[in-house]
C-alpha cells in the first residue's frame, strides 16, 4: 500500500514539474526591451499572428514565442551549431538584419528570464534533467550560426561531415564507375514548382512550396504571421531565426529549390557571409512589393546550391533566370506527368500534385526487373510446392499495378523488398564494409545496371563465384529472397500484406535518442503512403531490421496564391508546440497525414474565432516591473 501511495505522489509529482512548463497562451507580460505594447493572437492551430507597431517589436515577440514554445529545440540547434562553426568567428550582417536579430535575441532572452524567475519548470522538460544549471543568454551570432547549419544540411551528408566520397572506395577494374552509386542525400531539400496564370482558375500565378527533412518532435518547423505596420509575411519560420524562410506578404509568395554543388565549389560549406547574405535576403522578401523585386533581391544574395521562385498576382519569376543544369529525377518526371495532364490549375489541384505517392521508380524499373520472368519457374528457396503460384499472383499484381505507394496496398512492399533484395545480391560482396550502400535501395544505380548503361550490366556478376551472373538471373533470385523474407513475417497470403505495415512513420521527441517506454509514449506511429521518389516523399533505409521504417520525408508544404479567390494553404506534421503535454504538441498530424492543409490567412477577425489563446507584451517600466501580469480579456 505504502508503495503505491509513494507512486502516486511521485508520479504527481513528475506531471506537476512537467506541466509547469506548458505556456498559458492567454498570460501577459511586462517585459523589458519592447518599444511598445505587442498583442499575440493564437488561432485555433496555435499559431500566432503577432501585432507591433515596429518591425523590431515584431522580431522580439517571434523570438519570444519560440522561446516560449521550442526551448529545448533552441538550444539544441544552437549546441549543434556551434558545434560546427566557432562561436567566436568574426560575423556581419546587413544593419536591418543585424537589427532584426538583436530584437529577435532580446525576444528570446525575456521569456528565458522569466522562466529563471521560477516556476515554469524551467521552460521545457527536458531542462528538468540538463546538465546544465544556467542558461547563457542568447545572442544574434547564435542565429546566424543556425542560419549557417540551416544552409549545409542543404549539401550531401559526404560534404557535409567532411568524409571521403564512397566514390574513392576501390573498385574492380571490370566494373564500370556508375556515379548515382556513390551520392548521398542532404540533411534538408527545398522543392518548389509554380504554374503561371493563364494556367489556373483564378487567373493569377500559383507557387507550391515542399521542404523535406526530418519527421521528429517538434517539427522542424513553426508557422507564425508577422503582422509589421507596412503588412503582414506569413509562412514558415525556423526556431533560432526571426524570417519566414518560405511564405508570403500581400503582394509577392516566396519558395527555394535546393540542389547539390561540387566540393569543388564549396569546399567548406557556406561561409558566414553566404548565411547572412540568405538572412539579408529573407529580410528583404518580407517587404518586397512584386516579384521582379524579390528575385532582384535574390540576385544578390542567393547562396550557392539554391533556386528562388517568386509569385506576385501575374509574374512568375526565378533567380537564376534559367533553371540549373541537373540530372532529370524521377520526382521531376512525375511532376512533369502530373503537370501536363491538368490544363488549368487551382490551389486544390496543387495540393493534389503535392501529396501524389505513385512512384515512377515503379514504372521505371518494374518493367526491366520482371520482363524475363513470366514464364520463369521458380527455384525453392520458399518452403513447399506452391511457391510457383505464389510467385505467379505477385507478379500478376505487380503487372496490373499502377505504381502508386498506397500504405493498405500489398505491391508497394513486394516492389521495395524486391529492389532491395536485388541491390544487396549485386553490391554486398563488393562492399562488405560500407553497409550504406548495399541497404538503401538506389533505384539510379540500379536503373544503369539493370538498362545496361555503358556496360553497367556487369556489376551483376559475383566476383567470387567461377560461373557469370546474369542480370536476368540475379533479379529472378532476388524476387525469391524478397518473397522469402515477406513470407517469414506476414504469411502466405498477399492479400493481407500491406506497405503501411512495413512503411511506418516514426516521429520520435527529440531530446530522446534511444529507444524505450518513453520515447513509445511520446512518440507518433502511423503506416504512411509514398516512398523517397514520389511528390509526397518519404525517406526511409536507416535500420537493418526495419528497411522501411520512415524517419524523415516531407516536413513542410505550402501552395500559396496573392489570389484572394484562390487562397493560399500550408501544413507541418505536428504541432506548433515542443511540450509533450501539451494539446498542441501533436494536433496537426491526423491533418498532414491525411493531407488536409491549413488556411494560410493574415486576417486577424478569422483567427480570433476558436482562437486558443490572447496575450499581450507590454515595455516593462520602473512603475510596471517586468513580471507577468495575468489573463488577457
Amino acid at each position: 500500500m505504502a508503495i503505491c501511495i509513494t507512486a502516486s505522489v511521485g508520479s504527481g509529482l513528475v506531471y506537476f514539474l512537467l506541466s509547469a512548463s506548458v505556456p498559458d497562451y492567454n498570460e501577459d507580460f511586462s517585459v523589458a526591451g519592447l518599444g511598445g505594447p505587442v498583442d499575440i493572437l493564437r488561432d485555433a492551430s496555435a499559431i500566432p499572428h503577432i501585432t507591433a507597431s515596429s518591425a523590431a517589436d515584431v522580431y522580439f515577440a517571434i523570438g519570444f514565442v519560440h522561446a516560449q514554445d521550442r526551448l529545448g529545440q533552441l538550444l539544441r540547434a544552437r549546441r549543434m551549431a556551434e558545434a560546427s562553426w566557432p562561436s567566436d568567428e568574426t560575423l556581419s550582417v546587413a544593419p536591418a538584419v543585424s537589427d532584426a536579430l538583436e530584437s529577435y535575441a532580446a525576444g528570446v532572452n525575456a521569456w528565458l528570464e522569466l522562466v529563471s524567475a521560477g516556476g515554469r519548470g524551467r521552460g521545457s522538460p527536458e531542462l528538468l534533467i540538463a546538465d546544465e544549471r544556467s542558461i547563457d543568454a542568447w545572442t544574434p551570432g547564435d542565429s546566424l550560426r543556425i542560419a549557417r547549419s540551416f544552409l549545409n544540411g542543404l549539401r550531401p551528408e559526404s560534404a557535409r561531415k567532411g568524409t571521403p566520397s564512397l566514390s574513392s572506395a576501390i573498385i574492380p577494374s571490370d566494373r564500370p564507375k556508375v556515379l548515382e552509386l556513390f551520392a548521398t542525400d542532404p540533411q534538408q531539400r527545398l522543392d518548389a514548382w509554380a504554374i503561371d496564370g493563364d494556367r489556373t482558375a483564378a487567373g493569377t500565378p500559383i507557387l507550391a512550396a515542399d521542404i523535406s527533412g526530418s519527421l521528429s518532435l517538434p517539427s522542424e518547423w513553426y508557422l507564425a504571421d508577422l503582422q509589421f505596420s507596412t503588412g503582414p509575411a506569413i509562412g514558415a519560420t525556423m526556431p533560432g531565426v526571426p524570417f519566414v524562410i518560405v511564405g508570403r506578404n500581400t503582394r509577392v509568395a516566396w519558395a527555394f529549390r535546393s540542389f547539390p554543388v561540387p566540393d569543388e565549389e564549396a569546399p567548406r560549406g557556406p561561409s558566414p557571409v553566404q548565411a547572412a547574405g540568405f538572412l539579408t535576403m529573407l529580410e528583404l522578401f518580407t517587404r518586397s512589393a512584386d516579384a521582379t523585386d524579390a528575385i532582384g533581391v535574390a540576385a544578390d544574395m542567393l547562396p550557392k546550391g539554391m533556386e528562388a521562385l517568386a509569385i506576385d498576382r501575374e509574374t512568375v519569376a526565378r533567380w537564376p533566370k534559367e533553371e540549373a543544369v541537373r540530372a532529370l529525377s524521377f520526382r521531376d518526371i512525375r511532376l512533369a506527368e502530373l503537370e501536363a495532364r491538368q490544363s488549368i490549375f487551382s490551389t486544390e489541384g496543387a495540393i493534389g500534385v503535392q501529396r501524389d505517392t505513385v512512384s515512377t521508380v515503379a514504372r521505371t524499373l518494374l518493367p526491366l526487373m520482371a520482363k524475363e520472368l513470366w514464364f520463369v519457374q521458380s527455384r525453392d528457396s520458399i518452403e513447399g510446392t506452391d511457391a510457383n503460384d505464389l510467385r505467379r499472383e505477385l507478379l500478376d499484381r505487380l503487372a496490373s499495378w499502377n505504381g502508386d505507394m498506397d500504405r493498405y496496398s500489398p505491391e508497394p512492399l513486394l516492389f521495395w523488398t524486391w529492389l532491395r533484395a536485388l541491390q544487396q545480391r549485386i553490391l554486398k560482396d563488393e562492399f562488405p564494409a560500407a553497409q550504406q550502400l548495399w541497404t538503401r535501395p538506389n533505384p539510379n544505380f540500379l536503373y544503369a545496371v539493370l538498362s545496361d548503361r555503358r556496360g553497367s550490366a556487369i556489376w551483376c556478376d559475383i566476383r567470387l563465384s567461377s560461373p557469370r551472373e546474369t542480370c536476368e538471373e540475379q533479379v529472378r533470385v532476388a524476387l525469391d529472397d524478397a518473397l522469402g523474407w515477406l513470407v517469414d513475417r506476414y504469411g502466405r497470403d498477399p492479400s493481407t500484406w500491406t506497405w503501411g505495415e512495413e512503411h511506418r512513420l516514426d516521429m520520435q521527441w527529440s531530446p530522446i535518442s534511444s529507444r524505450g517506454l518513453l520515447t513509445n509514449l511520446l512518440s507518433l506511429q502511423a503506416p504512411i503512403s509514398g516512398d523517397p521518389f514520389t511528390q509526397f516523399l518519404t525517406s526511409f533505409g536507416v535500420e537493418e531490421d526495419r528497411p522501411f521504417l520512415v524517419s524523415a520525408g516531407s516536413n513542410f508544404q505550402a501552395v500559396m496564391s496573392i489570389s484572394e479567390a484562390a487562397g493560399s494553404y500550408y501544413i507541418t506534421p505536428a504541432g506548433q508546440s515542443g511540450h509533450p503535454l501539451s494539446r498542441f504538441y501533436d494536433n496537426l498530424f491526423p491533418s498532414w497525414i491525411q493531407g488536409e492543409y491549413l488556411a494560410m490567412s493574415t486576417d486577424l477577425s478569422l483567427a480570433r474565432g476558436g482562437a486558443s489563446g490572447i496575450s499581450r507584451l507590454t515595455p516593462a517600466t520602473s512603475d510596471n516591473p517586468r513580471m507577468s501580469e495575468g489573463q488577457s480579456e
